[in-house]
């Protein structure tokens, strides 16, 4: 089992942030007829953000366990709820918040232990 650091956590979930921010782009670009500079503007700052966010996953899974980091991309929907709700201005609804808490409370679970197994024997 790798050994695995804060820094390395906390570069993960930036690169989950950086993946959400792809669909903020994405979202954006929809906004304006197809090919007008906005929308290539916006559509290139998607593709930047993917160019990115492939780059640095590919340096974050050789730190990582493979499991933890495809784990760890679930937090994608809680980056999704707070850009939709700061940027987009879209209303937080109780099932959003239920499935917010259960998302987390998946990635508490197998964070702390629960989600792996006592005698790995890989």
């Amino acid at each position: 089992m790798k050994k695995t650091n804060l820094f390395t956590y906390a570069a993960l979930q930036f690169m989950v942030a950086v993946y959400a921010c792809a669909g903020i782009f994405s979202k954006l670009a929809a906004r304006y007829s197809f090919l007008s500079l906005k929308f290539c503007m916006f559509y290139a700052l998607m593709v930047a953000a993917l160019f990115v966010y492939a780059i640095g996953w590919q340096q974050v899974i050789k730190r990582v366990e493979l499991t933890a980091a495809y784990s760890a991309k679930a937090a994608a929907v809680i980056w999704g709820l707070i850009w939709g709700t700061v940027i987009f201005h879209e209303r937080i609804t109780l099932p959003k918040i239920a499935g917010i808490i259960l998302v987390f409370a998946g990635l508490l679970i197998y964070f702390t232990g629960g989600g792996q197994r006592k005698d790995d024997t890989a």
